[in-house]
């Protein structure tokens, strides 16, 4: 499903296209809209979907200025300020202050209890003179979240607005205004630059950046095939792609270079999953073993130890899938690999091998841990991972 800006006058109109499994957009019609910014961290939009003249248009429920949702999800992803007037747009370069707009977002739709979950996965941006670009939302907002862990412990104007930056689009109960409020005082800190924002704030609290895609052309990355609206995959599916997706993100960077490394040395380059020991050697250019992310964004401590599991390549892509599960029981202070049932159903209807998989359901020996236990899996992320993969 899509958020697509259609001509309507001079000004344009954002409606609701196209559909998620079984999920139409009429049948969307009314409820409020939420926007998931990370995994398990959602804003409120303000706006749900209503039928206007024959057309599935998004409207605001409560009128604040520049508050729409296209309008956020470009604010949280700390992009210039865009217009909806794209025949007011030029330059050959697009990111530049009100000199885009944001033409579509394709998204993933979930029902809540209290609405539906918009999940953004690309944006497309584009001018009056034809410029466009395609950018990941998880890469771009992996760079945010680094962003605001940078700015945590540091004490100036800068890393303070960052902060307020964070502290907005991570709480459920951010109105309109504190949303835009943070977004532009971020921009005044910045005195007010014309062009994006995200590497001068990388620059300033001495992060590299992490590949921002090039101006002017379509990323090679994303195609016109990550916009189609009739997607028929369903909402627990997206999820566990969407989790997959956030992981790529995250493994990107000098950070997430230390990570690896750490990772692989506290659990002595050992499989926690398999027990094999795959170091690099004399005859290997790589390890045999990878560091992978238990959650995926910053808020659980993005690039920490216990937010990483070592893990061979085939069990790492087996976690990253959903295939294989980790949890953690309390009582035994024991850690436990699982099969989900639907995915062992899945499993045989394709003839898939699960011999292997099976072997390493059950008891994780102690010995496969880090020696330092403070340096374990943590619990809590991994209630959290897989309460989301389950909802």
């Amino acid at each position: 499903m899509n958020i697509e800006l259609r001509p309507s006058g001079g000004r344009g109109e954002y409606e609701l296209a196209g559909r998620q499994g079984e999920l139409h957009v009429q049948d969307l019609f009314g409820l409020a809209m939420f926007i998931e910014i990370l995994p398990e961290v959602a804003i409120n939009a303000y706006s749900n979907c209503v039928l206007k003249d024959g057309k599935p248009r998004i409207r605001l429920t409560h009128v604040a200025r520049n508050a729409h949702p296209s309008s956020l999800i470009a604010a949280a992803m700390l992009l210039p300020k865009p217009r909806r007037e794209k025949h007011e747009t030029h330059g050959a370069n697009l990111l530049n202050w009100e000199q885009f707009v944001v033409q579509t977002v394709r998204i993933d739709v979930s029902p809540r209890a209290d609405g539906v979950l918009i999940c953004p996965l690309t944006v497309r941006l584009e001018n009056g003179d034809g410029v466009r670009l395609d950018i990941s939302f998880a890469e771009r907002m992996a760079r945010v979240v680094r962003v605001w862990t940078a700015a945590a412990t540091l004490t100036s104007e800068l890393a303070l607005n960052v902060r307020a930056h964070a502290a907005a689009f991570t709480s459920s109960i951010s109105t309109q205004t504190q949303l835009v409020s943070s977004f532009m005082a971020l921009h005044d800190a910045l005195n007010r630059p014309t062009g994006d924002m995200l590497p001068l704030i990388e620059a300033q609290l001495g992060l590299g950046a992490l590949g921002a895609p090039s101006v002017g052309a379509i990323s090679a990355e994303i195609g016109d095939d990550d916009f189609i609206e009739e997607v028929h995959v369903n909402p627990a599916e997206a999820r566990v792609e969407r989790v997959r997706q956030w992981r790529l993100a995250a493994v990107r960077g000098s950070s997430a270079s230390a990570f690896r490394r750490n990772v692989r040395e506290a659990y002595n380059s050992r499989c926690m999953f398999s027990g094999q020991r795959l170091p690099r050697t004399e005859a290997t250019s790589t390890a045999g073993v990878d560091a992978a992310h238990i959650l995926p964004w910053s808020r659980f401590d993005l690039d920490g130890i216990k937010n990483g599991l070592c893990l061979n390549k085939q069990c790492h892509w087996a976690f990253d899938e959903g295939l294989l599960r980790l949890s953690f029981d309390a009582s035994s202070r024991a850690y436990l690999i699982s099969i989900p049932n639907r995915l062992r159903l899945a499993a045989q209807t394709a003839q898939f091998d699960m011999q292997s998989f099976d072997s390493f359901a059950g008891l994780v020996p102690r010995n496969r841990l880090p020696a330092n236990e403070a340096l374990w899996p943590s619990a809590q992320y991994l209630t959290e991972l897989n309460r989301f993969l389950d909802n």
